[in-house]
């Protein structure tokens, strides 16, 4: 599921869980290549946890990271390294327009949060007005025509994790609703070690790669790189996984 969830990890518990439930950087090091070695200043929109950020830091990058959710940022200042980055809470807007970002990034399908045209726009508009001359907005949804919420049920993401903090947690998605570009759906959690349950609603907005183009084309970006997977494969509309976008100024 989603990195960045709407209004999901305003509990510190669910924080916790964060890193457990979202294993792999596939994403990352296919971010990474694209950023390069070189050292590059870097805006990590979404940061969720600061796990990316934290990389970026620890490879030479200058990092400025944001996250909407006050608990996700309290977390990320608190792990090793965090003091490389500079975290604060907020979105797009809360950035400083000074000195401009060489890379601005935005993972785990924090895109797919951005629900009106008017956040859309806008994420995409500030973006490329916080980019250099030959900068780069990196980020990534789901594609619509595979329809993934399909597996979003109880029986198919059912799992268990072992969390340090709080024991063994039993979480599965359920998706409840789907209408246009729009997918609602709950997650579910059960805390076994003192028997709690807690659930979330979340809602996402899913994107064609023609609708994406055209916004990313008003924002002002001169071209886009598209991808389908973290191999660097093509996009093809009726199998890729995800619609990746490399928008160039």
């Amino acid at each position: 599921m989603s990195k960045v969830e709407n209004r999901l990890y305003a509990d510190p518990r669910l924080v916790d869980l964060y890193d457990l439930l979202n294993a792999g950087d596939w994403d990352y090091a296919f971010y990474e290549k694209q950023i390069g070695s070189q050292s590059r200043r870097v805006l990590d929109l979404g940061c969720g946890t600061g796990t990316f950020a934290l990389r970026l830091a620890a490879a030479g990058h200058r990092v400025l990271a944001v996250d909407p959710s006050p608990m996700m940022i309290k977390h990320a200042r608190q792990r090793p390294g965090a003091s490389r980055v500079q975290w604060i809470v907020g979105d797009v807007s809360s950035v400083p327009t000074s000195p401009p970002f060489d890379v601005v990034t935005m993972t785990g399908h924090a895109f797919q949060c951005l629900l009106t045209d008017d956040e859309v726009i806008a994420t995409l508009r500030t973006s490329r007005e916080l980019l250099t001359a030959g900068g780069k907005f990196m980020f990534e949804t789901r594609n619509p025509s595979v329809q993934s919420w399909r597996a979003w049920t109880p029986a198919i993401s059912a799992r268990s994790v072992q969390s340090n903090e709080h024991g063994p947690v039993d979480v599965f998605h359920e998706c409840t609703a789907v209408a246009d570009q729009f997918v609602e759906f709950e997650t579910h959690y059960m805390f076994h070690r003192d028997n709690t349950r807690q659930n979330s609603k979340s809602r996402l907005r899913f994107m064609s790669r023609e609708d994406l183009a055209d916004d990313i084309r008003t924002a002002g970006f001169r071209d886009v790189e598209w991808f389908g997977d973290w191999n660097g494969g093509p996009f093809l509309k009726a199998t890729s996984t995800e619609i990746i976008a490399i928008c160039g100024t």
